[in-house]
C-alpha cells in the first residue's frame, strides 16, 4: 500500500516536470489598444498610461550606444509610465461627449511602455519583432481616424495627452513650435491656440496655468525643449501633407492626481469644446 502511494506520488511528479508551462494568457493588439471612433472632428491619443503587461515581451533595454544617441531626439529612453493619463483621456473624450453630444476619436494604449512605446519611432519604440504588431496596431488606428477626419471635415485636432513632473502644477504646450499646427495658424492665425477663445486661452480660463504663456506665441523656440512636441505630433501634425493639426498637452503631477482626476477631465473638456465651437465648428476669424 504504502509502496503504491509512493509511486503514485514519484509519478505524478515526473508529470509535473515533464510537462510544458502553462503559457500566459495571450494578449492581442486589440486587446491592449483601446481603439474608440468619433463623431467629431478630434482626436485623443494617450500612449503612455497602460497598465498590462505583454506576455512573451521581453521589456525594452538601451543596451546600443548607437539607438541611445538617436534617442536623444525624442526626449531619451523611457519606461515609466504617464500616470493617469490613460484614465485621463478617456474622461475627457466621455465629458466632450455630454458637452456636445457627439464624441471625439479616442486611441489609448493599455500596454505598459517598458514593452512597447508608441510615441517613439518604431525602430527605437520597441526592441523585439514580437512587439511590432502592438505599436502598428495602435498606429494604424490613429492614421486611419487622422485620415477620416480629414475626408469629413474641413479641418480636425489630434490632441496628444501625455504627463509630466517637471512642473506639477503646468500643461506644457506642445506644438514644436507651432509646426504641428501650421494649417490651423494659416487659417485663423494664433488666436486659435494661445487667444481667449483658442484652445490654450480656453485652458487657462478653466484653471489650468500653461508653460508658456498665451503671451507667448508658437514660434521660434517659444516652447520648452523637453515637452515641446514627440513623435505623435510630429508623424501626423499639419506640417505633413496628409497630417492634421496636432498638440501635445503634458499635463503635470497635480491635475492627474486621484482627488482632483475628474475635474481635471470636466474642464479640459470644457475647453476643448470651446475651441470646438470657435474654430473647428464653424470657421471663425479672431
Amino acid at each position: 500500500m504504502i509502496l503504491r502511494r509512493s509511486l503514485a506520488v514519484v509519478s505524478l511528479c515526473l508529470a509535473l516536470l515533464l510537462s510544458p508551462p502553462v503559457p500566459a494568457a495571450e494578449k492581442t493588439p486589440a486587446d491592449l489598444v483601446l481603439v474608440q471612433p468619433g463623431a467629431l472632428p478630434i482626436l485623443l491619443t494617450a500612449p503612455h498610461g497602460g497598465r498590462e503587461v505583454i506576455p512573451g515581451i521581453t521589456p525594452r533595454s538601451p543596451e546600443d550606444k548607437a539607438t541611445l544617441e538617436a534617442w536623444r531626439q525624442w526626449g531619451g529612453f523611457q519606461v515609466g509610465s504617464d500616470l493617469h493619463t490613460d484614465i485621463l483621456a478617456q474622461g475627457i473624450a466621455a465629458e466632450l461627449a455630454k458637452l456636445t453630444g457627439k464624441g471625439p476619436y479616442l486611441v489609448v494604449a493599455k500596454f505598459l511602455r517598458q514593452y512597447v512605446d508608441a510615441n517613439r519611432p518604431p525602430q527605437l519604440g520597441l526592441d523585439s519583432p514580437e512587439a511590432r504588431p502592438y505599436y502598428d496596431y495602435y498606429h494604424q488606428a490613429v492614421r486611419r481616424f487622422v485620415d477620416e477626419i480629414r475626408r469629413n471635415y474641413p479641418s480636425g485636432l489630434l490632441i496628444d495627452v501625455h504627463g509630466q513632473k517637471k512642473d506639477p502644477d503646468v500643461i506644457m504646450r506642445g506644438t514644436l513650435n507651432g509646426r504641428t499646427v501650421v494649417r490651423l495658424l494659416r487659417r485663423t492665425g494664433v488666436g486659435a491656440m494661445t487667444g481667449p477663445h483658442g484652445l490654450y486661452g480656453q485652458l487657462e480660463a478653466h484653471g489650468f496655468k500653461i508653460f508658456p504663456g498665451n503671451d507667448v506665441a508658437p514660434r521660434g523656440h517659444s516652447e520648452d525643449a523637453g515637452f515641446n512636441g514627440g513623435y505623435t505630433v510630429f508623424l501626423y501634425g499639419s506640417h505633413n501633407a496628409n497630417g492634421l493639426d496636432a498638440v501635445q498637452m503634458e499635463f503635470g503631477s497635480t491635475y492627474r492626481q486621484k482627488a482632483v482626476m475628474d475635474q481635471s477631465a470636466r474642464e479640459a473638456a470644457r475647453a476643448i469644446a470651446a475651441f470646438y465651437e470657435a474654430y473647428l465648428q464653424e470657421p471663425a476669424s479672431r
